[in-house]
């Protein structure tokens, strides 16, 4: 295999939500504090990772790898990064493997640079209510595929120290901080070691654009300060906060979305360490973008209130409904049905091209059996319809959710295009990111990667539908 030397495609998502204030007794945010990127309640690393990827790693060849970076897998003891695998469709020859800690988000992005691997950095942070830095940690997810339309790596280096900075014990939520200014010194001179090798490998005095991450905010501000950082990342940082592994994918995306063909970048992430790379800003770097960009998303959310953000994570424990707990998926039927579980596959008919979902051996649209078709000399394929925008055509409110809202909505959206939906299948999914009175018959939804809910300690993963938003591009 050819060894990698950049980046061809990348993608950053950023949830819907954005905390601003973590005040229990109402007192407003100061205008223009910092803010934190919040998860949904039916989002983990895994959900971010596939939505992340989606737009970018459809054509990862087998023989390649698909790595998971984060601190916070929704399992321990078995690869999460499979579960992103099955909702991408990928062949079944690309290995699925997890990184763990604060450092696998650079470690990942070494892996497409080096071994031509297709990367998530994706983190869902919980710091304990009320904790100094609570608005200071945020969520978000960045992908990276090899290549060199968007970057080509001029240089890296590395440096390790084992140092007792962040950390989490197994079986905990919450990280353990330790004196920031201790540990500040040491991630400052590992990043400025790191940083001084990588640009002296380029040929390079001083890059066009610095890009810093560390899980230490006071290492970041002096590593900015010394390498004579324009400041652009940390108003991305403070809009976000500190996003654990997906840090520094989400800090290099956001330079890529705007830094001109042939300028150059140096990212440094300080964590246990530092890792050091230095870019040039490849000439395809505007169509190698996929979705939209970093800042389009930051104007595009919405403020969450303290109190539903403590219930999302669990925090704030709340009386719900008199409901049984939905029943946990075994693993036979979800092996079995994994094409229109994780794929979200249904079956079309070649007699009279519609799409039945779930799959079925008969069609929905013309009534003819699988054998009958295949009798006439047809056949039923699969057709995926994750990545169609579907029509809205019928809509419910559930006031009796397990989920931790008072009301959800439950919608039937057809997957057709034209004035006539009909026959490119129908999905009857929830409904997430919006509130559920603004859903409306005839609205646009677009199907969504997400956490149902967990049962007997098994995650339940299905499709929701999301309001679509139009993807910028520039040419």
């Amino acid at each position: 295999m050819p060894e990698q030397n950049g980046i061809g495609a990348y993608a950053a998502y950023l949830p819907a939500y954005a905390l601003t204030s973590n005040s229990l007794d109402g007192t407003q945010a100061r205008a223009g504090g910092p803010a934190r990127s919040v998860a949904a309640f039916d989002e983990d690393s895994v959900t971010m990772a596939v939505e992340a990827l989606r737009e970018i790693a459809g054509g990862t060849p087998a023989g390649r790898q698909l790595i998971l970076a984060t601190t916070s897998a929704p399992y321990d003891g078995k690869t999460s990064a499979g579960i992103v695998h099955e909702a991408l469709g990928l062949d079944s020859g690309v290995a699925a493997a997890d990184l763990r800690g604060h450092r696998s988000g650079a470690t990942a992005l070494d892996l497409v640079l080096r071994a031509g691997a297709a990367a998530a950095l994706a983190d869902v942070r919980t710091p304990r209510s009320g904790a100094p830095d609570e608005l200071a940690q945020g969520d978000a997810a960045a992908a990276f595929t090899p290549g060199d339309a968007a970057a080509v790596l001029l240089a890296r280096a590395g440096r390790t120290a084992e140092v007792l900075d962040r950390w989490r014990l197994p079986g905990e939520r919450h990280d353990h901080v330790w004196d920031e200014r201790f540990t500040a010194e040491i991630l400052v001179a590992a990043g400025r070691e790191a940083a001084q090798q990588a640009l002296s490998d380029a040929g390079l005095d001083a890059p066009d654009h610095v890009v810093v991450a560390s899980s230490n905010a006071r290492a970041a501000a002096v590593l900015r300060r010394t390498l004579h950082g324009s400041g652009e990342d940390a108003e991305v940082e403070r809009l976000t906060g500190y996003t654990g592994a997906a840090h520094p994918g989400l800090l290099l995306a956001a330079v890529l979305d705007t830094a001109e063909p042939g300028r150059t970048v140096l990212l440094v992430s300080a964590a246990e360490g530092a890792d050091a790379f230095v870019f040039r800003v490849g000439a395809g770097v505007r169509s190698a973008r996929g979705g939209r960009t970093v800042r389009e998303q930051l104007a595009d959310r919405e403020e969450l209130a303290y109190g539903r953000y403590l219930r999302w994570r669990g925090l704030l424990d709340v009386q719900g409904p008199a409901r049984p707990a939905a029943p946990s998926p075994a693993a036979p039927p979800m092996h079995r049905r994994a094409g229109w579980k994780y794929r979200l596959e249904g079956s079309r008919c070649d007699a009279c091209g519609g799409v039945t979902t779930p799959p079925s051996r008969v069609c929905a649209c013309c009534g003819i059996a699988g054998s009958d078709i295949a009798a006439s000399g047809g056949a039923q394929g699969k057709v995926s319809l994750r990545d169609r925008v579907a029509t809205v055509v019928s809509v419910t409110q559930d006031h009796l959710t397990t989920m931790p809202e008072t009301q959800v909505a439950i919608v039937i959206a057809d997957f057709g295009t034209g004035a006539d939906s009909s026959g490119g299948g129908r999905l009857n999914a929830y409904a997430t990111d919006v509130a559920p009175g603004d859903v409306t018959v005839g609205m646009r939804m677009r199907p969504a990667f997400r956490r149902l809910w967990t049962t007997d300690a098994i995650h339940n993963y299905f499709w929701k539908l999301r309001p679509w938003k139009a993807t910028t591009n520039d040419d």
